[in-house]
């Protein structure tokens, strides 16, 4: 797939991370709203660190990488979404961007695009239990539960339950 990992939905735009994406990638990805249902961000979160994982982002061809979620009509950064070597993906938008359906656009469009690119026949997601809305959008784009779990956030001070989920390719969506 040539435009891999560039996408383009009706309202975003699923690009490369770049360094200049670092600073809101730390205050987005660091905000106490945020992190605790995340891995990879404490709270705050430093840019420098937020920068360590732009750089440790790009698109090398094989199946682990991060790309930045921006609004199409002005370019702006509001969210990461993460593909890791296990087929599980990791995402989160902005808080001040919520509730307007680009989370379920990005992963959408982010899991579509991971078919269609060859040799992935599922793909899974991780979410803590006490985040329901990420809950119920991957129940609304197709996922099931198949199991539950302890994970670690780095925002949080010990493990916490999660749940488990997994999108089959020929699933599709639950809408």
């Amino acid at each position: 797939m040539t435009d891999w990992p560039h996408l383009t939905t009706d309202r975003l735009i699923l690009r490369a991370l770049r360094q200049e994406d670092a600073a809101e990638l730390a205050r987005i990805g660091g905000d106490p709203r945020v992190a605790p249902m995340i891995f990879v961000a404490s709270s705050p979160w430093p840019v420098e660190d937020a920068a360590e994982v732009i750089a440790q982002a790009a698109y090398d061809g094989g199946p682990a990488f991060r790309v930045a979620v921006a609004l199409k009509e002005r370019g702006t950064f509001i969210g990461m979404l993460s593909l890791f070597d296990d087929a599980s993906i990791g995402y989160f938008i902005d808080p001040a961007q919520a509730r307007r359906g680009y989370a379920s656009e990005a992963v959408s469009a982010f899991v579509e695009a991971a078919f269609a690119s060859g040799g992935m026949e599922e793909v899974k997601a991780e979410v803590f239990t006490d985040n329901p809305a990420s809950t119920a959008m991957l129940l609304k784009l197709g996922f099931e539960e198949t199991g539950k779990g302890m994970a670690k956030s780095r925002a949080r001070l010990e493990p916490a339950p999660v749940k488990l989920y997994r999108r089959r390719k020929a699933q599709g969506t639950g809408t």
